[in-house]
């Protein structure tokens, strides 16, 4: 059961605005958020995409704010802030020092009501939007998202994606936005959440005097076209230049609100694993769930999904996949359809259902770790339904039996009500299967893309302790008493870069296979017993290290570091596995090199790199090189690059004192001890006596990527932090830069430009 949250003061001003407010009071920062009941839902033909375009002019100025003034003052006081539209809602929210929220007052009532919608900057903005929506076409699946939506839903707008069609685009004019704008930016259509440290009644006294004159408009909202009822399955194919075949097949599901979502999304997670609650939570569930077992185990595809969202309106309860070269698309059809029919059959056992409640539990906790993602899920709630049910919730499904899933899945999940869509590569050199450059870039699973303009969770500042076991581990500690969540990282010196390996691919493919089996459990083994425990456990490859990231209940985290523990010391890399993981790379790969962006990061490496340097070595690998690979190679490469001397242990969170941290990690690491080389330093680089370019054209694509690479300095150098600070200036937080200012906000020429600064040894 839940425990029993912070109060939350509830109160509507004279003018229909309602506020939430929750204290939070373990550190000096608050985070306030103003909603909006508007989203693509509110919008008519030929004027798709207008929610959100409005919420990018709120950002260009009132007669009091001046335009690109809110970013500047944001950061000045060390905060941060964005803005989301999505199907159902807009939002706009600042993370700010609790004592700075008199700022994010006076910002969000200004433009309320008062933001200047100047024709010239809409017309700037447009080359913005139009970029934003040329770079989402970049992702694998989106054209399919977009024609599936399309298809499922023929009268209601929840059929046109969030940022609308290109067509619409370049069609709206600056007083179609401003009519939007005054239409649905009102007082008695909008509501606040904030979480953080202040006092409620004070802050409501706040928002009454910044707020309160704003008057209502009682003008009755356009109503929501319904969407006709759906008689018989629907399929949409499309083709396009593609490194794979894609699936996304959606069912009707009902709202938000309804009795049977509880049920769902139980029935959910059962299939694919407990999803994130609001803007936090783990995306790493779901390796011992139905469908990865039935579809990525059984290696059909190499990714597989389901997602069950909460909407004003009835949507869709979507199942996706993608295959993997050579296996027909109807064996991954079926293999969803005979799981959804499994369950409809037959009862799940006791031991499966209590796994999907623990990991819903831990869901539940994760998205209450930060003041942030607590006003967000407040405000997600409200919209759909009512804000104090993010409290009832997981009650809610915790009082789910089988019989209701069972239940749900058969009035839910028929042929007549669904969707299917194929999204099929094109005969051409870009089709699955053929051989094109690789990227370093990790692999991203294909999702629906449901709120633009979020670009991250906020980031504390607190001092962590530090201390060295005695084999050698060094170990970073920063206990947050009462929070019942920890995250963490095990950190080995053991990229490519560090170790000296010249094969392109084999760190990482060790990387990817130290959780395929251990000398304790198989495969499937150790994803039950991760996916029991609600937690994640996953591995990244950078350059310079092999990283294993954790995300677990505090109190299971003894549990966790020891199934981590396992991972790094005594994985097996057994050979039918390494096959699977082969071909899941391969396709990977392939379709990283349809990505613009990558392409243009490897042509930059490329030019200031030589041949053999390991900054040029792309991390993933060539699909020669990862084809080639043996179990001998990653066995090896275990062997002589992983020991306590290179590792370094994060763990953040409620694990109790630093000494109570040592003391665990030391029972499943402390007798750790492997004779490993000495990390290497990168080779330096002369700066480049000229300027050099080059051009990769990447088939099927309306936007150009361009990055621009200079060498710099050791990560150990005597002005790296001056040039980080430099970097941070420049256009490490996007907008709130001097490139995103530039060159988005005042010249309009693209959808984002930013800077970053990576420091190597």
């Amino acid at each position: 059961m839940a425990q029993i949250p912070p109060f939350l003061e509830t109160i509507t001003l004279d003018n229909g605005l309602t506020l939430f407010l929750r204290e939070k009071h373990d550190a000096p920062v608050a985070s306030f958020w103003v909603w909006y009941r508007v989203g693509s839902r509110n919008e008519l033909p030929g004027r798709t995409g207008v929610s959100h375009w409005v919420e990018h002019m709120q950002f260009k100025g009132t007669p009091s704010i001046a335009k690109g003034a809110i970013f500047r003052e944001v950061s000045r006081v060390g905060g941060t802030l964005n803005a989301m539209t999505s199907m159902d809602w807009t939002a706009y929210f600042e993370t700010v020092p609790a004592d700075q929220l008199d700022l994010c007052l006076r910002i969000e009532a200004d433009r309320m009501v008062n933001s200047l919608f100047d024709p010239a900057e809409t017309e700037s903005e447009r080359t913005v939007i139009l970029s934003e929506r040329q770079g989402a076409e970049n992702r694998p699946t989106y054209h399919l998202y977009e024609e599936v939506l399309g298809t499922a839903f023929q009268g209601h707008p929840y059929g046109h994606m969030v940022i609308g069609y290109e067509q619409d685009l370049r069609q709206i004019t600056r007083d179609d936005l401003y009519s939007h704008y005054r239409r649905y930016y009102r007082p008695n259509n909008a509501f606040i959440t904030a979480v953080g440290d202040f006092d409620a009644r004070e802050l409501t006294e706040k928002i009454a005097r910044a707020f309160g004159g704003i008057a209502p408009n009682e003008e009755p909202l356009p109503p929501v076209a319904p969407d006709a009822p759906q008689r018989g399955e629907r399929r949409v194919t499309i083709r396009k230049p593609s490194p794979a075949a894609y699936l996304m097949m959606g069912y009707k599901m009902p709202n938000a609100r309804h009795e049977d979502i509880p049920a769902i999304l139980v029935a959910d997670a059962l299939l694919s694993g407990a999803k994130p609650m609001g803007m936090g939570g783990n995306g790493g569930l779901g390796r011992s769930s139905r469908l990865y077992r039935a579809l990525v185990s059984t290696g059909l595809a190499r990714s597989a999904s389901s997602s069950a969202g909460l909407h004003v309106d009835p949507h869709l309860w979507t199942f996706s996949a993608t295959a993997l070269p050579g296996v027909d698309p109807a064996r991954i059809e079926a293999a969803i359809e005979a799981e959804i029919e499994r369950l409809k059959r037959e009862l799940p056992g006791e031991e499966e259902f209590v796994k999907a409640r623990k990991q819903s539990r831990a869901q539940y906790i994760y998205a209450q770790e930060t003041v942030t993602s607590q006003a967000f899920w407040l405000g997600q709630m409200e919209i759909v339904d009512h804000a104090a049910r993010v409290d009832l919730l997981d009650d809610e499904l915790d009082r789910v039996t089988p019989e209701d899933v069972q239940r749900v899945v058969r009035r839910w999940l028929v042929p007549e009500q669904r969707t299917v869509g194929w999204q099929l590569p094109e005969e051409g050199p870009t089709a699955a299967g053929a051989e094109r450059p690789e990227r370093d870039v990790v692999e991203a699973a294909a999702r629906p893309f449901l709120a633009f303009g979020y670009s991250g969770p906020d980031v504390s500042h607190h001092g962590f302790a530090r201390t060295e076991l005695p084999n050698g581990i060094v170990v970073l500690a920063q206990a947050r008493p009462g929070e019942q969540a920890v995250d963490g990282t095990i950190s080995l010196r053991a990229g490519h870069a560090a170790t000296g390996e010249q094969t392109p691919g084999l760190a990482s493919m060790t990387g990817r296979m130290l959780n395929r089996g251990t000398a304790r459990r198989s495969f499937d083994d150790f994803n039950e017993a991760v996916d029991r425990l609600g937690a994640m456990l996953g591995v990244d490859t950078t350059r310079e290290t092999i990283d294993v990231h954790l995300h677990a209940l505090a109190e299971d985290l003894d549990a966790v570091l020891e199934l981590a523990a396992e991972i790094v010391r005594t994985p097996t890399f057994p050979e039918d596995e390494l096959e699977k993981v082969r071909q899941q790379a391969i396709t990977g790969l392939r379709e990283q090199d349809n990505d613009t962006s990558a392409m243009a990061g490897k042509a930059m490496r490329e030019l200031l790199y030589p041949v053999g340097h390991p900054y040029r070595i792309r991390t993933s690998g060539e699909v020669a090189s990862v084809a080639a690979m043996t179990r001998d190679d990653l066995v090896r490469y275990h062997q002589r690059h992983f020991g306590p001397s290179i590792a370094t242990i994060a763990l953040v969170g409620g694990i109790g004192s630093l000494e109570h941290a040592v003391a665990r990690l030391e029972r499943v690491l402390g007798d750790w001890s492997a004779d490993v080389p000495a990390p290497q330093e990168a080779p330096a680089v002369a700066p480049p006596q000229r300027t050099s370019r080059s051009a990769i054209t990447v088939p099927g694509k309306s936007q150009a990527d361009i990055v621009i690479g200079y060498p710099t300095i050791p990560r150990q150098h005597e002005d790296y932090y001056a040039l980080q600070l430099a970097n941070l200036i420049l256009g490490q937080l996007g907008l709130m830069g001097r490139l995103g200012a530039s060159v988005r906000d005042e010249q309009g020429l693209a959808y984002y430009a930013s800077s970053a600064l990576s420091g190597g040894t």
